[in-house]
């Protein structure tokens, strides 16, 4: 753990430091260790996590009930966690957070460990829980996550926030416009691709070449007309014995890898909001 060094922390206008006993109240937290117990049940965790926030005992069925079924975990619910996978171990842990209407949740890494499907829903789950006045802060490294859940997202090198803003603005300013990939068909010509995205796109930069496959990252100033750039491609399908082509805007996870991978992040300086 990182002891703060400077700055303060308010939570609905109350001081962590000076309130504590106000400001942990509007907080929940969901680790990205499950701190759960193995020997209870997930219907058990709830319980004692409802009565410790306060829940009237008339009330914390209806809320148990609620996150059971909502997360869809009712077949587990009588369980011991020892019993549970992990993602379902993941899925309380975030109900457990949400307890008690916090107005600020602190999610680590949410989705760890969890299938494809279980993720998504998960995601699904996050997304519908906060709206209003009720917020989050989420650490994680999987760029589809925050581009999925986050509404402003902010990157971290060397202990530094290095840029903040939304995912479609940090792509903009800091992304290299789009990714053009094409795959060939056995007898195509990787020379006469080149010439075509060359003439097609004045300025694409060549990034990866394999034995029938090219990427090309292309400026976004470059591309005028999206609807002309695929009519351009469908148009070099036949023409060039093009199998088949990508054509995207650079991803979260592209601009996350030029600042991780970048070791002077002086020269990011002017650009970080």
């Amino acid at each position: 753990e990182e002891k703060e060094t400077i700055g303060k922390i308010f939570i609905k206008g109350h001081n962590i430091r000076e309130s504590q006993d106000i400001a942990y109240k509007m907080i929940g937290y969901c680790p990205q260790h499950d701190a759960l117990w193995s020997s209870l049940t997930i219907r058990e965790h709830l319980n004692i996590y409802a009565t410790i926030r306060g829940i009237t005992k008339n009330q914390i069925q209806n809320i148990i009930d609620k996150y059971i079924e909502g997360l869809q975990i009712t077949e587990h619910a009588d369980k011991q966690v020892s019993c549970c996978s992990g993602g379902t171990r993941r899925k309380l842990s975030f109900a457990l957070a949400m307890i008690g209407n916090p107005k600020l949740v602190l999610l680590d890494e949410p989705s760890t460990g969890m299938d494809p499907r279980s993720k998504r829903y998960l995601w699904d789950a996050i997304i519908s829980s906060f709206q209003g006045t009720k917020g989050a802060i989420l650490t994680t490294h999987s760029m589809e996550e925050a581009d999925a859940l986050c509404s402003r997202v902010g990157i971290m090198v060397k202990g530094q926030l290095r840029c903040l803003g939304s995912t479609q603005y940090l792509k903009n300013l800091y992304g290299a416009g789009y990714t053009l990939e094409i795959k060939l068909k056995p007898h195509g010509d990787m020379d006469d691709v080149k010439n075509f995205v060359i003439t097609s796109f004045p300025n694409a930069i060549q990034e990866e070449e394999f034995a029938d496959r090219l990427v090309f990252g292309v400026p976004q100033s470059t591309v005028i007309s999206l609807a002309q750039c695929f009519l351009n491609l469908e148009n070099a399908k036949n023409m060039y014995d093009i199998q088949e082509y990508s054509f995207g805007q650079t991803t979260l996870e592209q601009v996350y890898l030029k600042f991780a991978h970048y070791e002077d992040t002086d020269v990011f300086e002017n650009k970080a909001v």
